[in-house]
């Protein structure tokens, strides 16, 4: 369901999003008439059975979603309805944050901030029964722009044990946004393979993933790529994809070409995509998607070249953006965009492709993961994308 691009002739999905919307505001309604019982509860000063309480309200809202409070402070409580690993669902959560009314003593956030060292250890010991014990960690960027963690834990010699512990640990040191922003793959090691000087003590993961951040930053252009599209480098690339009768996203790209190879490389593969990785200057990478409606490889080729020199010359000639990479799939073709306005966009996207002829069957899609049930159709009545 569309929350940032909703289409007003989409009577169907406007009818199940009004209706989301409903939850919610009852959701908010029943929240507000127990907010003081709630928070008196958390600071330890009444009796009151909270996970009955969000299992008969907040749940109805999506039951994927998860919840957390916490007193923050004395006189301030905390509510963070999270995504729980499901960014998809993250403009949902954003519209139910601007709805929460205006309680005194309370604050609504999206997400999980950074704890402190303390509060980790207690939070790895609540949720998995047992102590995390002696940790040291190393955080390095190895591809994708993403940090990738390794643990060494010498007291837990359970390795899945391990593993949960290392991410509970990693997620409260760093908040959810960070983890999901930043963070690849978290592996943990035998005890043999932890005893160099490149480890650090856990309170030191922090430090250590924003200046691999840091690092990735100094590498990022200091101004959009609108302007600087004749010093893209461009690389070629091939692909093998199975047969399928339809595709969603990208997968039945077979060959291309990018100007950020990095980034075309995450987005293709399918992993966790955020735009922030690879622009320091607010891009967002989006994707063009056009049907071949059955045709040969040649004319499709042509019919994306066309709009990609119409499209690139009206995003570049209003400072809205740029064409980053091209690809031509066993059914569709594509094509790669960094927008400094998505939003505003729009309209000369839909211009060019529709001046070009291209099929009914034809989305902006994006890149990024919590944007991944997000689409705009280039034509009034395009129907949804393959999923």
């Amino acid at each position: 369901m569309r929350w940032l691009y909703p289409d007003p002739l989409d009577h169907e999905e406007n009818a199940a999003r009004k209706a989301v919307v409903s939850r919610i505001e009852k959701w908010w309604q029943a929240f507000a008439a127990q907010a003081e019982n709630i928070h008196a509860y958390l600071h330890g000063a009444a009796e009151f059975d909270l996970p009955e309480f969000m299992q008969a309200h907040i749940e109805q809202v999506d039951p994927h979603l998860g919840w957390e409070f916490g007193a923050v402070r004395a006189g301030l409580a905390r509510l963070v309805i999270s995504v729980d690993g499901n960014l998809a669902l993250r403009p949902m959560v954003d519209a139910m944050i601007a709805l929460a009314p205006k309680l005194e003593g309370w604050e609504f956030l999206h997400s999980r901030p950074a704890d402190t060292m303390e509060a980790a250890l207690s939070a790895v010991e609540a949720e998995t029964e047992r102590a995390l014990g002696r940790a040291s960690v190393q955080a390095q960027v190895i591809s994708m722009n993403r940090v990738d963690l390794q643990f060494h834990l010498p007291d837990v010699p359970e390795e899945k044990l391990a593993h949960t512990q290392a991410v509970i640990a990693a997620e409260r040191l760093l908040g959810e946004d960070a983890l999901a922003r930043w963070v690849g793959s978290i592996r943990t090691v035998e005890d043999s393979q932890g005893q160099d000087g490149s480890w650090l003590p856990l309170q030191d993961l922090p430090r250590s993933v924003f200046a691999e951040v840091a690092g990735v930053d100094a590498r990022l252009p200091e101004v959009p790529l609108v302007q600087m599209v004749k010093d893209l480098r461009w690389s070629l690339w091939r692909l093998s994809p199975p047969d399928r009768q339809d595709y969603p996203r990208e997968q039945d790209l077979i060959m291309g070409s990018s100007a950020l190879e990095e980034m075309s490389a995450c987005a293709q593969l399918g992993a966790p995509f955020d735009s922030r990785r690879y622009s320091k200057v607010g891009e967002t990478f989006c994707f063009l998607k056009f049907d071949g409606e059955g045709r040969k490889v040649a004319p499709r080729m042509d019919e994306r070249k066309k709009v990609e020199a119409s499209l690139g010359l009206a995003l570049v000639a209003a400072n809205l953006g740029c064409v980053v990479g091209a690809g031509t799939g066993k059914r569709y073709s594509y094509l790669d965009l960094a927008l400094l306005d998505a939003r505003a966009s729009l309209a000369t996207i839909r211009d060019c492709m529709r001046e070009a002829g291209v099929s009914k069957r034809s989305w902006l899609l994006f890149h990024d993961a919590c944007l991944a049930d997000e689409w705009v159709g280039i034509w009034d009545d395009t129907p949804p994308p393959p999923k």
